[in-house]
Parts: structure tokens; sequence; C-alpha cells
């Protein structure tokens, strides 16, 4: 059994593999089409995300929020609850942060810190609950209500940073900078790289070993491959799918907790340019495996940190990475079809 399912996982490597070999191939003949040279756009590209300490630093920056709402959505879609509301949890979530670290300013710097991260997770975890709850309950479709809340959250937060919390310096639809003692170290000077990156990786061992190694992880995925057969077989499949939503918000209000004290220091009205969406995509393309989600991550995030390096010096329009990732999705659909 164990042979069958290595293989299964080895040809499911290859086919990414070869899924991402050619829609860069795809991509080089656009270039070559519009008179580009494929060799000059993708090594700038390379260049822009590798070339130096600043590049490696920025592309990881990216990652950090990819990786957490990837592993929001694995967790969620593997248990067979659709969580697609990730970027407004993850807004909820940076608030809340911003609210303690506005609020709170007299905590000592590590409590702080560990109070704004726990606010996140809680805020953007009750955030989850509520379509899991009418999805469990009243069996309301919890793509529709989770899509609608995205609206909710993104508006209501904006209307927060406009008015009663706007900050007084200027008008930028931000928050007051947070107390000083929430800043997370940068690791590498001008980049926006910071200590969250470990926290991300602390956050990503725990959630590959609830969902690959502990008894939890088997009953989400019972619950998402089949819910009543999870059902006679003992599970209570309607409090799996609440905990793996719950779960789901929590690592979204995480991601922008991230945003709030390492990158910005501030709660920013448009503080996410679709990182939750981005996420998902990368846990999309593997499967909801973990470990893939995080090799994604981080490739979807050089694509992003190099398109701006190759736009600026072959004029090959930075867009040309999401035709890369549009035919990617494709052949990945064809295939599990």
């Amino acid at each position: 059994m164990n042979k069958k399912f290595l293989k299964r996982d080895l040809e499911y490597i290859l086919s990414l593999f070869l899924s991402i070999l050619v829609s860069l191939l795809i991509g080089a003949f656009i270039m070559i089409a519009n008179g580009r040279s494929p060799l000059l756009g993708y090594g700038a590209l390379l260049k822009g995300a590798f070339g130096s300490k600043y590049n490696i630093a920025t592309t990881l920056a990216k990652t950090v929020p990819l990786v957490l709402t990837g592993l929001a959505t694995a967790i969620s879609f593997s248990s067979g609850i659709y969580n697609i509301g990730g970027e407004g949890q993850l807004y909820l979530g940076a608030f809340a942060a911003a609210y303690v670290g506005i609020t709170f300013t007299a905590l000592p710097k590590g409590i702080g810190i560990l109070l704004a991260i726990v606010a996140g997770a809680v805020v953007g975890g009750l955030y989850a609950y509520l379509p899991a709850i009418l999805k469990v309950k009243y069996k309301i479709d919890e793509v529709i209500t989770t899509i609608m809340l995205n609206s909710v959250a993104v508006l209501f937060t904006s209307y927060l940073v406009n008015y009663p919390f706007a900050t007084t310096k200027g008008k930028m639809g931000g928050t007051e900078i947070i107390a000083e003692g929430y800043h997370l170290k940068r690791l590498i000077k001008l980049s926006t790289l910071n200590t969250s990156i470990f926290f991300m990786g602390f956050i990503a061992i725990i959630i590959y070993y609830l969902m690959e190694k502990t008894s939890a992880g088997y009953d989400y995925k019972m619950v998402g491959q089949n819910s009543l057969f999870a059902r006679y077989g003992g599970i209570n499949d309607k409090k799996q799918m609440i905990m793996a939503m719950v779960i789901s918000g929590a690592l979204s209000g995480m991601a922008g907790v991230f945003e709030v004290l390492g990158v910005h220091y501030r709660f920013l009205q448009n503080i996410s340019p679709g990182y939750a969406w981005d996420g998902m995509l990368a846990a999309l393309i593997v499967k909801n495996n973990p470990i893939g989600v995080i090799v994604m991550s981080i490739f979807l995030g050089a694509l992003k940190t190099g398109s701006v390096s190759m736009e600026n010096a072959t004029s090959i329009p930075s867009e040309l990475v999401l035709v890369i990732q549009s035919i990617i999705i494709l052949f990945i659909a064809g295939e599990a079809g």
C-alpha cells in the first residue's frame, strides 16, 4: 500500500513539474512572439527573485502570507468545507493586531507580540466560525457566505481606519503606528523580511504534523473525502468541519498579523494585494499538501518579485507571470479531470 501511495505521489510531482515547465515554455513563446528574448526575460526574472541577498529576502517576505493562507486553504479544503474567505479573515486579523499594538502600548515586547498574534488568530477564527455554523446547521453554501464576508470585512476595516481609528498624521487610510515593542525585527537591511518567517515555519510544522501525523488530521481527510462514510465510521463530521474552518480562519488572521507587525507597523485599508487568493492558488496546485504549499508559495513569491525586475530590465510586462500561473492551473485541472 505504501508503494502504491509513493508511486502516486511521485507521478503527481512529475506532472506538476511538467506543468510548470510547459507553462514556462509557453511564456517563452509569448516573449518571442512579441520580439523579446526568453533568455533575457527569464534571466532578469531569476535575478530579480534570487540575484542578491536583498532580492532573496524580498521573495521570502512575500512567501510568508502565501504559506499561511495556503495552509489555511489546505486544511479547510481537505476537510470538505471550502473557506474562500481568507482575505476577509486576513483583514480582520490584521486590524486586531493593529488595535492591540496601539492600545496596549506598555506591555513587554514578547508578551505584546504574542497577544497580537493570538488576537489576530482568534478574530480570524471567529470570523470563519460563522459560515461554518451556517454550513453544518442550516446547509447554507459556505462558498457564497465566505465570499460575501470578504467584502464585509474589507469594507468594515476600511471604515474603521478612515474614521474612528484613522491616523492623526495625514489622510492615508491607516491606523497610527503600533508601539515599537510590537515591531518584529527586520533580518536583511532595506528589505521587509522579518522574524515572522520563523513564526511561519513553526506554524507550518504544526499544521504538517496535525494533518499528516495525527488522528485529527486523518479525520479531517476522511470527512473531506466522504462525510457520510466518516459519520458511519464514528467521526463527528460536523465538528470536524467546524474545527477545520476555525483553524483555517485563524491561519489567515495570523497572515494579516505579520503584515502589521513585520511589514507596515500599522493597519492599512489595502494591506493585502490578494495574498489569500494567491495562497489558495498555491494550495490547489499542490492538492492541499502542506509541504507542497511551502514550495509552491516560494515559487509564486519568486514570480511576483522577479516579474518587477523583468519588466524594468527588459520591458516584458510583469503580467506575464499571471499567464504562467493560469497555464499551470489549466494543466493541473486537466490532470485532475
